[in-house]
């Protein structure tokens, strides 16, 4: 009798135990903020991302939002804050250096100190499949 239970015990356990898998689908998500001047890489290590992307140019400039964006984990995305053009700059987004969305700058600091200004920033607020 002992060794019926024993065994209906242990069953019990395996079926748990092979039941319970690692393997799930997990949704995930994450904020990715760049305010430096500069060029930013970065790539996002999930499927199905799907964002809402906002660009501010620099010097209290354009802002752009743009909401279900889709985004490729094999993609190697740049975030460019504060852009040199001619007479202006500007914060693009691009997508293995194709450029996807940009921001303008705002009216240009005069004074020495307020030459460097306020960069502006990208954010991507993305949520995506495990």
């Amino acid at each position: 009798m002992k060794k019926i239970v024993a065994m209906g015990v242990l069953c019990c356990y395996a079926l748990l135990f092979i039941s319970c898998s690692t393997n799930d689908v997990k949704e995930i998500s994450g904020t990715l903020l760049f305010n430096d001047f500069g060029d930013h890489e970065f790539h996002i290590n999930a499927e199905n991302i799907e964002a809402t992307v906002t660009i501010v140019g620099p010097n209290n400039g354009e802002v752009q939002v743009f909401e279900n964006v889709k985004l490729d984990r094999t993609s190697n995305y740049h975030a460019k804050i504060g852009v040199e053009t001619i007479g202006t700059s500007r914060s693009e987004l691009r997508n293995n250096l194709v450029l996807m969305f940009e921001a303008d700058s705002g009216s240009e600091a005069k004074s020495g100190l307020n030459s460097l200004g306020d960069p502006g920033y990208i954010k991507i607020d993305w949520k995506g499949l495990n």
